[in-house]
């Protein structure tokens, strides 16, 4: 999964992504989606490639698949660097001022939800250890029934020619 602004390049080294989901994150799945374009079968025989700026700045640009770049990419590593920083740049106030608007409404939507999510563990905790005592017993009484039958089974597994078990 793509942290931070993920592009496609493809072999004519156009870029392309897509929207940014709730996290932050421009994906390149998304992308591809979008495109109907279907994932990389062979890591050296890529007609694109991804390429990501995990912290939305130039010079956190980085390959994906680093270790199995395409020739062509390998080729154009510095016209691919420059064309997706050339995007990202055109992003930049737009997504700051995204930031900016959205990071207050971020805080008091958690500051909000934080005691209803609290009161959510603490419930669950209350619930799964239940389950958990009640699933024990179950389990205890399901065994105590099925071993003599159990038992009873794999003798008459062991008796049949050809039975390979323990």
């Amino acid at each position: 999964m793509c942290k931070g602004f993920g592009v496609i390049v493809d072999r004519g080294l156009n870029v392309w992504f897509s929207e940014q989901d709730y996290g932050g994150d421009c994906s390149h799945s998304t992308t591809l989606e979008h495109l109907g374009w279907e994932d990389n079968a062979d890591p050296f025989l890529r007609y694109f490639v991804r390429v990501q700026f995990p912290d939305w700045t130039a010079a956190s640009f980085e390959f994906d698949e680093e270790d199995t770049l395409p020739g062509w990419a390998e080729e154009h590593r510095q016209e691919i660097q420059k064309r997706c920083t050339k995007v990202l740049e055109k992003l930049a106030a737009a997504r700051a001022e995204y930031e900016k608007l959205c990071a207050p409404a971020r805080a008091e939507y958690d500051k909000l939800c934080a005691p209803a999510w609290a009161e959510y563990e603490k419930l669950c905790d209350a619930a799964w250890a239940e389950y958990n005592k009640v699933r024990a017993a179950a389990w205890a009484e399901y065994k105590k029934v099925c071993a003599p039958a159990g038992a009873e089974l794999t003798q008459v597994f062991a008796a049949i020619p050809g039975y390979v078990g323990g």
